[in-house]
């Protein structure tokens, strides 16, 4: 008997003939997979959109914004965000309004039990109310930013490897208050990013802004330094104070850079600064806390006189 070609994808079958086990077989219909672009295999590649896989959406992770300035700015500013809301009985009485909103989107709301909040919160320092949102994706600075930023003539805060989230949060309170809307953060581990206790700390300033990532820091400055006036804080040496760089004169919008709090900036980053600016003060603290040294940058720099 003549035995065919194997048969892609057919079952295999035992033929047995005068009492003899033959090996199995099958006839080929189809022409042999190609080789994939993963490795030489001939399996379906488990890389990117060429695999045969359904592709799942990932998850988004969800944030506890808490406090009641944090949660009426956001919902004052961006009420469809808001996917669940919880709060206790005092708190309640003024949570109407964020009630019938959430009703109308069919969306979860309820009074709980102080302790039940606690833990909905993961914090004691929820305020009497949390509202849950999903992660803000961080945005990226591409061409047409840069341009927006250069024809706006667009205040700007970079941090450089700030790694307290409550500093964080404090700084993006400040720029905020200043208008500063765009603040730019390294994709570096040491660098905090805003979650939950930065939403906390900014009293609703998250509504504000918008967070940008950048792979290279130094990069972006030495793009950036073609429109705006780069202005980094140092303690080294006798550099100027910030009221006295303003008086020198800005040929560009500033740009105010803000380093880590222990380490200060990296020194690719002071490099490529256009000034450095110290802000006086007396020898008994070495310097102040990071946000409060953007506290007095950006009101000496972005500050309404």
């Amino acid at each position: 008997m003549k035995v065919g070609p194997p048969l892609v994808g057919a079952p295999f079958r035992v033929r047995k003939r005068h009492g003899v086990k033959r090996r199995p077989y099958a006839r080929r219909r189809t022409a042999p997979p190609a080789l994939g672009p993963c490795h030489g295999s001939r399996r379906a590649p488990r890389c990117g959109f060429l695999s045969s896989k359904p592709i799942h959406s990932v998850k988004v992770r969800e944030l506890n914004v808490c406090g009641w300035q944090a949660v009426s700015t956001l919902f004052a500013r961006h009420p469809g965000d808001v996917r669940r809301l919880f709060f206790d009985a005092a708190t309640g009485r003024r949570a109407g309004e964020f009630c019938s909103q959430l009703a109308q989107q069919k969306k979860v709301y309820r009074q709980v039990e102080p302790a039940e909040l606690e833990k909905v919160a993961g914090s004691l320092h929820h305020g009497g109310i949390v509202a849950v949102i999903g992660e803000r994706p961080m945005k990226k600075v591409t061409r047409e930013v840069l341009d927006t930023w250069n024809r706006t003539k667009a205040p700007l805060l970079l941090l450089d490897r700030v790694s307290n989230a409550n500093n964080i949060g404090a700084i993006v309170r400040t720029a905020a208050f200043f208008g500063v809307r765009d603040i730019i953060i390294p994709d570096h581990p040491a660098q905090a990013l805003p979650g939950e206790a930065a939403y906390r700390v900014a009293e609703g300033g998250m509504e504000f802004v918008d967070f940008y990532r950048v792979p290279s820091l130094p990069g972006l400055c030495a793009e950036l330094s073609r429109h705006h006036f780069l202005i980094g804080t140092s303690l080294r040496g006798n550099q100027l104070s910030p009221s006295a760089a303003k008086e020198r004169g800005l040929p560009r919008p500033p740009a105010v850079i803000l380093g880590n709090e222990e380490k200060g900036m990296s020194p690719e980053v002071a490099a490529r600064c256009d000034r450095l600016v110290k802000i006086p003060g007396t020898d008994a603290i070495e310097s102040l806390n990071v946000s409060a040294a953007a506290a007095v940058l950006c009101w000496e720099f972005f500050g309404k006189r």
